[in-house]
């Protein structure tokens, strides 16, 4: 087992447990039925499972030429129907309290809005065409995230239907519990209103303004942006929110889930897992620099 393996896992652990002691989860979800597995150990697997990128019949079948059921000490390894199960059970309550408990770890003060769309139709081209089928199902995710290495999300938003930028942006600035950061966003989030609802959070939205053929923009804050208006460090700050997403999708970014409500848990899954995959890079690299520095100076 390699050094990265071994953090990787210590640091599973000890989120899950965190966040499971935070939201008072009990061990066990059953009192009085067998004892096998944790919920632990399936919060566990659910991150395991986003990250995968297989379906749960693939991902089961993974588990067992894996050493991941030795690493979380599983007593055997759940069937397919154990994990579906535990995936309905957990709501988006508990997965957004792990996600924020990952990305407290790296504090950052640029921050960055976008949103976009993800296919969550895992049928073929051809079978669409062949049913008539006009429009793909489809989510859309908003995300607040750092603008900062190692480029986290801090929070996120998915609704199965079209919404305008600016409503999930008030619902993630509200939810935004930090202070005193800039946030990058594009022409699409200015609105006196959301500058109104950052500020009162002690934060500031950065945005361009659009251009609606007036002298003057309405809004107290609009017109000191439109003044003050800086090309160079809004891209400083936009741009990586772009990298993000690339980030998210490069991998193949699928959604198997046939109901509404499991399309949205998998893709939260599937950011808590990001985050966390980015963050044990960011720590890798820390760790591999500490090395360096250290051969350095016992040679010198």
């Amino acid at each position: 087992m390699t050094k990265k393996q071994i953090g990787t896992i210590d640091y599973l652990k000890n989120l899950v447990n965190k966040v499971c002691h935070h939201r008072q989860i009990s061990l066990y979800h059953f009192y009085y039925g067998p004892k096998k597995y944790t919920q632990h150990q399936f919060v566990a697997l659910l991150i395991l499972y986003a990250r995968s990128h297989k379906s749960l019949r693939d991902f089961v079948q993974y588990l067992y030429e894996s050493k991941w059921p030795e690493w979380l000490n599983l007593k055997e390894i759940p069937c397919k129907s154990s994990i579906h199960n535990h995936f309905q059970r957990i709501g988006l309550v508990v997965i957004r309290t792990l996600n924020s408990f990952v990305s407290r770890v790296k504090k950052r003060i640029r921050h960055a809005i976008d949103s976009t769309g993800i296919d969550a139709n895992h049928a073929s081209k051809h079978y669409e065409k062949r049913i008539g089928r006009i429009k793909s199902p489809f989510l859309k995710l908003s995300i607040l995230a750092q603008s900062e290495n190692p480029f986290l999300i801090q929070d996120f938003e998915i609704i199965d239907t079209h919404l305008h930028d600016i409503n999930h942006a008030k619902t993630l600035t509200k939810r935004f519990h930090l202070k005193n950061k800039i946030i990058f966003a594009d022409k699409a989030y200015d609105s006196e209103e959301l500058h109104e609802l950052n500020q009162l959070k002690s934060n500031k939205l950065y945005c361009p303004i659009r251009d609606f053929k007036v002298k003057r923009p309405k809004g107290k804050f609009r017109r000191k942006i439109a003044k003050n208006f800086d090309k160079d460090f809004y891209h400083l700050g936009r741009n990586p929110i772009e990298m993000i997403m690339f980030l998210l999708k490069r991998n193949g970014l699928i959604i198997r889930a046939k109901k509404k409500a499991n399309k949205v848990k998998e893709l939260a899954w599937k950011i808590v897992a990001y985050n966390i995959e980015r963050l044990m890079k960011s720590l890798q690299r820390l760790y591999y620099k500490i090395i360096l520095d250290k051969t350095y100076f016992l040679k010198a």
